[in-house]
């Protein structure tokens, strides 16, 4: 298992702090039947506390919060792609987690709760329209899983020329090296890669 280090990810200090500007809080996929999997439920709990307190600081200071959810057709080909089948639209394990589902009401309140059909939150939504709306510069990207959705939603947010920082403490995937070598390919690519603590000092 790759550590931090060896993954070529150095301990982030304050090199962020001039850069996030006009931020936007997205958070993939923080839905019934991805969470609470026993797979993956126990890193959605230890991210909890995370989810919290960024959600609670960006509303804090006015800046927005999106949500995104699969909402999939029930023969959908990715789950024969996966060999797994989630987040169904209409059925109890595409809602939010109960955890989160006491901040989507504010959320949707101001339209930034995106249901989606493929990997990237960006990819036949109107997502990049409610961002411009919204006066978005920079995109904090939390949820999972970080080497699929949130990987893809990254490189389609550089592509239309938002700044893309991945908070590393709100990122889940079920295999920590895949995780590890998405965070990397962020970095090397498409955006930066910081902790909770450094994103928020400088809000």
């Amino acid at each position: 298992m790759k550590t931090m280090t060896e993954a070529g990810i150095a301990p982030v200090g304050m090199g962020c702090a001039s850069q996030i500007t006009s931020p936007v809080l997205m958070l993939i996929d923080l839905q019934r039947d991805l969470c609470y999997d026993s797979r993956r439920n126990h890193l959605f709990r230890s991210a909890l506390p995370y989810y919290e307190k960024t959600i609670e600081a960006f509303q804090g200071h006015g800046h927005p919060v999106v949500l995104t959810k699969f909402e999939l057709d029930l023969d959908d080909d990715q789950f024969q792609r996966f060999g797994d089948r989630y987040c169904v639209k209409g059925t109890p394990g595409a809602e939010f987690v109960d955890e989160i589902a006491v901040y989507a009401k504010e959320v949707e309140s101001h339209g930034l709760v995106v249901k989606k059909l493929k990997h990237s939150a960006f990819y036949e939504t109107d997502l990049e329209d409610r961002l411009r709306e919204h006066g978005v510069e920079t995109i904090v990207l939390g949820g999972l899983q970080t080497q699929i959705c949130v990987l893809t939603t990254a490189a389609d947010a550089y592509n239309r020329g938002f700044k893309v920082v991945a908070a590393r403490e709100v990122l889940i995937s079920t295999r920590n090296e895949a995780k590890l070598d998405a965070l990397e390919w962020i970095e090397k690519y498409v955006g930066e890669v910081h902790s909770v603590d450094d994103i928020l000092r400088v809000l």
